[in-house]
């Protein structure tokens, strides 16, 4: 008897011990999602086999066997609206987070220094020391230490959602069509 894709993926996901949580955070998709595939409810698309061969370290064609047949389909719609789309809105959002995100970690980056530039400026004979400038200097560095962490945060879960958000374009442009084979 043929084993299904999701049997196939359940099959390499237990030999590598891994949890459906732990493929789905490096797949960047939802652990249901795994659960749907392993139950052979959802086909996974041909990006997702892609990553789940490089994960499990296979060949892409272990997950299909040798009576599956992949038929790629362009979706002339979609296509068009993504373009729609990703020239309209996408592109607009885009450069507003990335002038968001690069003002905070410039921020950051620049209160992390305050100390240091302050005595440079004493040093320099610029600015007079003062104890109270000093102390603010270094709230504003202890401020930054804590804030740098949040944004690293905050950017690798926007990289994220720009990886997933392309996938899904991809996806949804060129599908695959899996045709059942009677026997």
């Amino acid at each position: 008897m043929n084993k299904s894709i999701g049997q196939r993926i359940r099959e390499k996901r237990e030999e590598n011990n891994l949890t459906q949580n732990q493929v789905s955070e490096k797949l960047y998709i939802t652990q249901q999602t795994v659960a749907r595939w392993e139950n052979d409810k959802h086909t996974p698309p041909i990006k997702a086999v892609q990553d789940l061969a490089k994960l499990f370290n296979v060949d892409t064609s272990y997950f299909f066997g040798e009576d599956r047949i992949i038929v790629h389909q362009f979706n002339f719609f979609a296509f068009i609206g993504s373009l729609i789309l990703n020239c309209l809105f996408f592109w607009i959002i885009a450069v507003v987070l990335v002038s968001i995100q690069l003002a905070f970690w410039g921020t950051a980056l620049a209160c992390t220094v305050a100390p240091i530039v302050l005595i440079w400026q004493v040093a320099i004979g610029t600015v007079t020391f003062s104890i109270s400038k000093f102390i603010a200097s270094l709230i504003m560095t202890l401020v930054a230490v804590i804030i740098i962490p949040i944004l690293w945060k905050i950017t690798k879960y926007m990289c994220q959602i720009l990886r997933t958000y392309y996938r899904y374009n991809i996806n949804s442009i060129v599908y695959e069509v899996t045709p059942r084979v009677d026997k």
